[in-house]
């Protein structure tokens, strides 16, 4: 599988995928009060947008996907980038974003996770998943300026990361969740 990267990253700026975050976390954090598109420079930092709160503010990384592969059995595939272009994944990456939109454009799914536990669930449970058939794990090649590289990542549903969460603590956070649509 072959990622460009170019036309992805295109398309996450286009008007309809600012809605689409912009609708989610509306909806996803009671206490949202704005949602501002992060500078150029931010955004190769690994934020993409900034959410304002009234207990401040909360970087987000956007994990936009055209096609929602799951569409008709309701549920939301996560994919999350363990290691690419000779570095940890993004997730795995020391600054990582406050929070993480898994979003899908055709069919407005999404679910939104805070970085550092959705990191300690995989972390804790990710070989289990593997083994159990709950997880997939899979290789792409981006490409990007000329230069090509390779990605592993795995695939995961989003309902089981929101169980893997709720295990950490014995609570659920009902600010950010899988609500299934965003529009």
């Amino acid at each position: 599988m072959t990622h460009d990267f170019t036309d992805d990253f295109r398309f996450s700026t286009t008007p309809e995928a600012d809605a689409l975050v912009r609708r989610a976390c509306h909806r996803l954090l009671p206490d949202c009060i704005g949602v501002s598109r992060a500078t150029p420079q931010e955004d190769r930092a690994g934020v993409d947008y900034w959410i304002a709160t009234p207990r401040g503010r909360l970087s987000l990384d956007l994990k936009l996907r055209r096609r929602d592969y799951r569409a008709r059995s309701g549920g939301l595939d996560c994919v999350i980038e363990l290691d690419g272009h000779g570095s940890s994944g993004w997730l795995m990456k020391a600054g990582a974003a406050d929070l993480l939109l898994f979003a899908t454009a055709d069919s407005h799914k999404c679910a939104l996770f805070r970085t550092r536990e959705l990191r300690t669930a995989l972390l804790l449970n990710l070989s289990r998943w593997i083994t159990g058939g709950r997880a997939r794990e899979i290789t792409t090649e981006s490409v990007h300026a000329g230069r090509t590289w390779q990605n592993r990542a795995v695939i995961v549903d989003a309902d089981l990361l929101w169980q893997a969460i709720d295990q950490l603590d014995g609570t659920e956070w009902d600010a950010a969740a899988n609500d299934g649509m965003a529009a």
